[in-house]
């Protein structure tokens, strides 16, 4: 090589160096624009109409402890009247003391603290190692920033800030995966393809990483249109009637507090409150930590509205997650609502109008009510048992709570001096599938009383880690009302996607009903007991229960196992959609035979559908198959008949059936993409799923050329004279 080629080659190397390392440059540029771009959409799905309430500034108090490396800040709310209590002899009231939250890297829970706001002076700071905070606007910045980075989200969104957000980020957890117990945030965006899916990615942040990323079903628009209403709005208050008197303020992320609720000038709670709904999906499995309030995933929609009833009222409140509902494809809609009668009882009752993010799920709010009868003290709990009343002597989980019913359809009884209630759940569902879990405690400090974060999925905590044998007759209690409803896609339909608004909800009620005594039955009350159809304490507004439950519906094989739900979490063969939660089917009909060993695969397949854990397949999608996750009562939804059918379709399955092409559901209007693509905009250079001008693919081009150059410069030919 003369010394003339040397310099040229030199300089080309220079010059590609040069503009290497700008790209790289205008990249990292363009990467935190796109960055920046999808934290101003995510942070504008949490603004209110007014903005932070009460001129709280959050961004300022997030700095209070930042010497601690583990701790990350989640957010910080004004605390209300009920909820400043405990601190009241420190100088804290309604809206003086706010709530700190930090998420504890270290521990996996959370450091709590309450600030009174003049003079940023800690009242108080506990730690609870089992929570899970909520979704906020400071946590969707570093949530965000943790997916852009992510291989599968940028191969299906390029630019992150390209996406278009289904709702806020939202705190959740998936069932057979570390998010299960670790804490996990989950993004979703609009699918870029335009065929109306959504396009999940849970990021853990505990180990700021992606856990997984996948799609939920599409569903079109209704011909409805959208609720007029205000959004973020509320009315704190208090009303006087039917010898009641109670209160009641909004709080930032437990849904409207009931306090200070009195009959005929008797106390008979202190607080009621929702402190999470948890919305749990077979299909992933898992689901999220919901939370209503003024500064919660599901905010306020509408004014506090009392109602006149026929003997008492009734305060209720509307909780909507988007402004586009029902026509939107995961978002959710809650009203909490109390009634008080003229005689003392009162029902706290909950609504999920839907739609979900998927065909099956199970919505969880989580009562607690702080029963206070004619004063906190020497509360009585009593449980019928069978044949009688006994006293309960110790904290208990009831579970079921909707059968074994005493003579009168009650459960369960507390009562002080004179004062006493009885407590049983109203039958709504359908399909008579009606379910909560019910938690008797002694109410301790910091048990719950405190704003509370959410705990771990599908595991009833809080208030299941309070429940320690303490006793309760004769102490102050504390109560948790955990209603199970459960969704189903066939008539009739209950809380189910592509609802028509405010037909096909689903409502839980309790009924606290105020009684004289507490007789036990005599021998002639029990014979009559054994033979006589349970007794229906009060008609709900929605069907009542059938004896039968009714089936699933379907003209066709094919129409009974959608409409059952089995597509949401299955591939068979034509049908459903695959790299779900359950193992694919598509060839069921020859894996099946010698699974079991002396067990036909006709028998094999019945014993899997009407008892799913009698056999767990070998694999599922996400690694083993886990028990408990696919539905348990299709014995009882499906007849013998659809079950018949059902197993000979599975027999003809052996791997060679076509899948369907995924419709393009919708106008495309709610996705900001054209339908039909392919590729993500601005991913149409992804190569197996990765960007070639990704910032390592960069580095690693930079560093080539920069050894090049320096080898060249090391080999430089001084002693060689240009011809």
């Amino acid at each position: 090589m003369t010394p003339k080629q040397h310099r040229l080659i030199l300089r080309f190397c220079l010059a590609l160096l040069l503009f290497l390392i700008g790209n790289l440059v205008f990249s990292l540029w363009r990467q935190q624009a796109s960055i920046d771009l999808a934290i101003a959409k995510g942070q504008q799905l949490y603004m209110s109409a007014d903005g932070q309430p009460l001129g709280l500034d959050a961004a300022e108090l997030a700095n209070l402890n930042t010497a601690d490396s583990t701790l990350v800040f989640v957010d910080a709310l004004p605390m209300t009247l009920a909820e400043s209590r405990p601190w009241a002899d420190l100088g804290c009231t309604a809206n003086s003391c706010a709530h700190l939250t930090y998420y504890d890297r270290a521990t996996g829970g959370t450091v709590n603290q309450v600030l009174l706001l003049h003079d940023n002076s800690v009242l108080a700071q506990w730690q609870d190692d089992l929570a899970r905070p909520a979704g906020s606007s400071f946590i969707a910045n570093e949530a965000i920033k943790i997916a852009a980075d992510d291989p599968a989200v940028t191969a299906v969104l390029g630019n992150i800030g390209d996406g278009n957000p289904a709702m806020i980020p939202m705190s959740a957890w998936l069932a057979d995966d570390a998010c299960r117990d670790e804490w996990c945030v989950d993004l979703t965006f609009h699918n870029p393809a335009g065929d109306g899916r959504i396009f999940h990615v849970f990021v853990n942040m505990t180990h700021q990483t992606v856990a997984r990323t996948f799609y939920t079903r599409a569903r079109p628009d209704l011909d409805v249109a959208a609720p007029v209403s205000q959004r973020d709005a509320f009315t704190d208050g208090c009303h006087e009637q039917d010898g009641w008197n109670v209160c009641w303020e909004m709080t930032a992320h437990d849904g409207v507090l009931f306090r200070d609720a009195t009959y005929e000038e008797t106390a008979v709670f202190s607080s009621v409150k929702i402190t999470q709904v948890e919305a749990w999906y077979p299909s992933w499995p898992g689901g999220y930590r919901d939370e209503i309030g003024f500064s919660a995933t599901v905010p306020p929609f509408g004014d506090t509205i009392v109602n006149e009833l026929d003997d008492g009222f009734e305060v209720r409140q509307l909780f909507t997650e988007f402004t586009r509902w029902p026509n939107c494809i995961c978002c959710y809609r809650y009203e909490e609502i109390m009634r008080f009668f003229a005689d003392g009882s009162f029902e706290p009752r909950f609504i999920s109008y839907g739609p979900g993010c998927d065909d099956l799920s199970i919505y969880r709010p989580f009562w607690r009510l702080d029963v206070d009868l004619d004063g906190p003290e020497g509360d009585q709990v009593w449980l019928w048992q069978e044949t009688e009343w006994i006293e309960a002597e110790a904290e208990l989980e009831l579970f079921p709570f909707v059968d074994n019913l005493g003579p009168d359809g009650f459960k369960l009884a507390t009562g002080d001096g004179d004062l006493l209630y009885r407590w049983t759940m109203l039958p709504t569902d359908p399909l008579g599938l009606d379910e909560a879990r019910f938690f008797v405690l002694n109410d301790k400090e910091l048990e719950g009383e405190q704003p509370l974060s959410p705990g771990p999925g599908d595991t009833f905590q809080p208030p299941r880690q309070w429940l320690n044998d303490e006793p309760v007759s004769g102490e102050d209690i504390v109560l948790w009302y955990v209603p199970l409803l459960k969704t189903k896609k066939t008539e009739p339909l209950w809380c189910m996607p592509d609802p028509e608004p405010g037909i096909n909800q689903c409502e839980a009620i309790l009924r606290a009903q105020i009684t004289d005594e507490l007789p036990q039955p005599t021998a002639e009350e029990l014979a009559a007991m054994a033979t006589a159809t349970p007794v229906v304490v009060e008609t709900a507004a929605t069907p009542a229960p059938t004896p039968t439950p009714r089936p699933v519906q379907g003209d066709t094989v094919e129409e009974v196992i959608l409409n059952a739900g089995c597509g949401a979490c299955h591939a068979i063969g034509p049908l459903g959609e695959g790299h779900k939660v359950g193992p694919d089917l598509s060839a069921i009909g020859y894996e099946a035979t010698g699974r079991i060993p002396d067990m036909a695969a006709t028998d094999y397949i019945r014993q899997s559908i009407v008892e799913p854990n009698y056999a767990l397949a070998p694999t599922c999608p996400n690694g083993p198959c886990m028990p408990n996750i696919m539905p348990q009562d299709y014995g009882q939804r499906l007849t013998q008949e659809q079950i018949d059918e059902i197993v000979k379709y599975l027999l003809t399955l052996d791997g060679t059936q076509e899948r369907a092409e995924l419709p393009v559901v919708g106008d495309g209007s709610t996705s900001g993409f054209p339908k039909g693509g392919t590729a993500a905009k601005g991913g149409g250079n992804m190569v197996g799923g990765i960007d070639p001008t990704s910032t390592s693919a960069q580095l690693v081009m930079i560093g080539i050329v920069l050894l090049i150059t320096l080898f060249l410069l090391w080999k430089r030919p001084y002693d060689e004279e240009e011809p």
